[in-house]
């Protein structure tokens, strides 16, 4: 056991390390580093298929909690219709499509309906972890990443459903009618979002009694494991619970984290009249920091989990099978490309998206190992479980290799109308950002001299552009300008102008806001290091060319560019600390903090 561990955490390593050099996603040099291993020492990675299912269904929340706890609510919200008609129209018509196309290109095959919709179904679920990782590595459009990210995500309970529920029955001969299909179907739903929104309360309310931050991190792995567990337990959608409970626990903590301040009531104050439950509501949950952390945690948590799985798989693969259906292997593969092909360029059509987003859409339907334990879950006595078995196994590889060099060949001969597409959707969503800003602005005050936004909104909206800037893989650089004169107050009317200069030279997507009296920010998103330096240069020119600032006041700028490990702390630490060193070497200095 001690060897596997350090077996697992070596490929764990290799593959990050071996990320960072080529830009390769670490999923795809996992699976070779262990089939690398299990040549070399075959004893080490034995596994049966039953502990195999076991060992999925362990890690299959952990691998999930992460990919959910990042999907942003309002994302969702946002393209709702989108994501339906990926998630769920198109898994539904492509299966329909590839059932009625397949018994006319492999006809020497015995094929009925329940049969193909079982093989379909299985490669109609792409895996989350691996969009994730390859999506996060390149420089895309958000509404693009939002697009493949919630489809592989939300997908994969509409194949979960349909394959254990409609394609396993019609596979053991039993007779569905089109109302005993609706029934159950609509039963699975209700049910299973029944489970996940009471697990995740009791789970909110649980982690306002559990102020240690370790029992919180446990409650957070309860609630998905047990509305998992519960749902399997009824027969129903337990991906879709997990789901469920994920993101309803994840709203209750950022609604109460946005709402009223609480009272902290201890236990002893309580009076007879108030409830316990009134008592437990008073209670504060996790902050908005404990959040992030545990968000971060659930990330490493889910990559060593991911890891686990994918050694696994690489170690199961038995070679002489997937030789004997190589040709049914990629019929398959090329017609289940052609027909999602087809299905995200209906989107991007009626969307009036660029059709190279079609290409990237297509690429990132990668499949993983859910579609394998779905295969696994057939029955012994089914006539053609082995050729399943392969079909799906050698499209799993198939679609993890081919699919992710593709895309990023795709991506590298198309990086200067990618970055065209990110200026527009910038710009398209800018009405929301500003009916956004509006709103919440409404509620709070701006300076009044230089209208430079609060300190409470300039931190929640690092905060916000840290993660989105992490998870999408997008540049973001703040810049740091401490004022100073040699009266004793700054002059609102010199103040003023600051403000003025400033707003003219960011763009309508940045932020400005005030830190203490005399220091300010400003959040440049999607800028590099360079360019933010070049920003702070233009600004200390205007300032010079400005005779009112010229004369009255004494400036210096600190830079730095945020990464991965970045917190709304770190980042003002960082500015502070090319700040000091912009002071100490002179008047009008820019010193840059890495």
């Amino acid at each position: 056991m001690l060897m596997l561990v350090i077996f697992l955490l070596l490929i764990i390593l290799l593959s990050r390390i071996t990320q960072e050099i080529t830009k390769v996603p670490s999923t795809l040099s996992v699976i070779v580093y262990s089939f690398a291993i299990s040549i070399f020492f075959p004893e080490l990675f034995e596994i049966s298929s039953k502990e195999f299912n076991e060992i999925l269904y362990l890690m299959l929340p952990m691998i999930l909690l992460p990919d959910i706890l990042n999907i942003s609510i309002k994302e969702l919200k946002n393209h709702a219709k989108e994501i339906f008609y990926l998630a769920v129209v198109a898994v539904v018509v492509s299966i329909a499509i590839a059932t009625y196309v397949t018994p006319y290109i492999l006809a020497q095959y015995s094929f009925t309906v329940g049969m193909l919709i079982a093989l379909f179904t299985m490669l109609m679920a792409t895996d989350a972890i691996t969009v994730v990782s390859i999506m996060s590595k390149f420089r895309l459009p958000e509404r693009l990443k939002i697009y493949a990210e919630s489809e592989s995500l939300f997908n994969d309970v509409t194949a979960l459903i349909i394959f254990y529920f409609i394609a396993l029955p019609l596979i053991s001969g039993d007779e569905l009618s089109l109302l005993s299909i609706n029934l159950t179907l609509f039963k699975v739903l209700i049910l299973s979002t029944i489970i996940g929104f009471g697990v995740a309360y009791i789970g909110f309310l649980s982690i306002k009694i559990l102020k240690n931050p370790f029992d919180q991190f446990i409650i957070i792995y309860l609630v998905v494991n047990i509305s998992f567990l519960v749902a399997e337990h009824f027969h129903i959608a337990g991906i879709l619970s997990i789901v469920v409970s994920a993101l309803t626990f994840k709203y209750l903590v950022q609604k109460e984290i946005k709402g009223e301040t609480f009272r902290r009531t201890k236990i002893g104050d309580v009076k007879d009249k108030e409830s316990v439950m009134e008592l437990i509501k008073s209670v504060p949950a996790i902050t908005k920091r404990e959040f992030r952390e545990y968000k971060k945690e659930a990330i490493f948590i889910g990559i060593f989990a991911n890891a686990i799985v994918f050694v696994i798989i690489a170690n199961i693969i038995e070679l002489d099978i997937l030789f004997k259906y190589y040709k049914e292997i990629l019929i398959v593969f090329a017609l289940t490309t052609v027909i999602r092909f087809i299905s995200v360029s209906s989107l991007v059509l009626v969307m009036r998206l660029p059709f190279r987003w079609a290409k990237t859409l297509t690429l990132s339907g990668t499949k993983g190992a859910l579609a394998i334990i779905m295969a696994h879950s057939i029955p012994d006595n089914f006539i053609y479980k082995d050729m399943f078995e392969a079909i799906v196994i050698g499209n799993v590889l198939i679609s993890t290799f081919l699919y992710t060099f593709l895309l990023m060949l795709h991506i590298y001969f198309n990086k200067k109308a990618y970055a065209q597409d990110m200026q527009v959707d910038k710009q398209s969503s800018k009405n929301n950002i500003k009916q956004y800003t509006k709103n919440v602005i409404e509620a709070l005050k701006k300076d009044a001299s230089t209208q430079a936004y609060s300190r409470a909104f300039i931190e929640d909206i690092i905060t916000d552009e840290l993660a989105r800037a992490s998870r999408y893989n997008l540049d973001l650089s703040l810049l740091i300008l401490k004022l100073s004169t040699k009266e004793k107050a700054l002059n609102q009317e010199v103040l003023s102008a600051v403000g003025r200069v400033i707003k003219e030279q960011i763009r309508t997507t940045d932020y400005f806001g005030k830190l203490t009296d005399d220091e300010y920010v400003i959040v440049t998103l999607n800028t590099s290091l360079g360019e933010a330096v070049t920003l702070a240069e233009k600004i200390s020119k205007e300032f010079a060319s400005t005779e009112m600032i010229h004369i009255a006041l004494e400036y210096n700028f600190g830079v730095t560019q945020a990464d991965e490990t970045d917190t709304t702390e770190t980042i003002i630490e960082k500015l502070n600390e090319a700040l000091s060193r912009s002071e100490q070497s002179g008047i009008h200095a820019i010193e840059i903090e890495v």
